[in-house]
């Protein structure tokens, strides 16, 4: 079963001998990293092919390491992120995008749309969002985290995070949930996702995404349609359901999806994992 690693590397120079075991333990398939700081002539870990951003994109802040004898076609983005992708064949077809977004530079709506069109369904985009919110598990919520909330809504995409801490800070060992994997939804719930619990050299945890045996074959997937969402019947439902009295999280989580049930519709012909809202 192949297996796609996500990381912020910190550095690949300075963490290559920690990507080569890692490589080697997991046998990955593809890599998407993050902060990788590379220069020209950068040779990557033997049996890999090492794919920077092309076009209008800015290098060495994100790229992919695809496993040789792996077949793919690089995709030429034209875009202001720093990002890299290519369609790659495993059990299926799909497109996976490594991208970095630094914690102070303006990210818009717009330029995640324009990112996101170009790429062929169904995708991976992988990286560090630097974006926090309650939703994939961080404490707080940020203005990009708000950002990015509305966006995956908006375009109905899945966070496939499953909670965990993905960063630590280094000099106040805080941690965050700040690495996201984003899904299209036909591929969503075929995929699991988990933390390392080493960081390797850095102080983000590389992240693993493995599929199902399902993942070979052509499985409808299904999520809610949130453009026709009745969100003042969902208001008052969890007004109505969701009080202090609520305190164990799989009965909270099941009267929060009772009430998304009964007010936002599902996509037609699809049965996939369901988003809470």
């Amino acid at each position: 079963m192949d297996t796609v690693v996500q990381w912020n590397i910190r550095g690949f120079r300075r963490n290559f001998e920690d990507l080569k075991l890692l490589l080697n333990r997991s046998q990955s398939a593809v890599v998407a990293l993050q902060e990788c700081r590379l220069g020209e002539g950068q040779v990557p870990p033997r049996g890999y092919t090492l794919l920077l951003p092309r076009g209008g994109s800015p290098g060495g802040e994100a790229a992919l390491l695809i496993r040789n004898g792996t077949r793919f076609s690089e995709i030429d983005l034209k875009t202001g992120l720093h990002a890299a992708a290519a369609t790659i064949s495993l059990e299926k077809t799909l497109t996976v995008c490594s991208l970095y977004l630094p914690p102070n530079s303006p990210v818009s709506k717009l330029s995640l749309a324009e990112l996101f069109e170009q790429l062929p369904k169904p995708f991976l985009v992988l990286g560090d969002f630097n974006a926090h919110s309650p939703a994939w598990g961080d404490s707080r919520r940020d203005g990009r985290g708000r950002m990015l909330e509305e966006f995956t809504a908006e375009n109905d995409l899945i966070i496939l995070n499953s909670g965990e801490q993905t960063f630590v800070h280094s000099a106040y060992h805080s941690t965050s949930a700040i690495d996201l994997a984003v899904a299209s939804p036909s591929i969503a719930a075929e995929c699991s996702w988990a933390a390392h619990s080493d960081l390797c050299g850095s102080d983000h945890f590389p992240i693993f995404l493995t599929f199902t045996s399902n993942f070979s074959s052509n499985v409808n997937t299904t999520s809610f349609n949130f453009k026709k969402a009745d969100w003042n019947r969902f208001g008052d439902l969890c007004k109505l359901s969701l009080d202090d009295s609520v305190a164990d999280i799989e009965r909270f989580t099941s009267k929060l999806l009772d009430a998304a049930r009964s007010s936002i519709p599902f996509h037609k012909g699809t049965k996939n994992k369901i988003r809470v809202p």
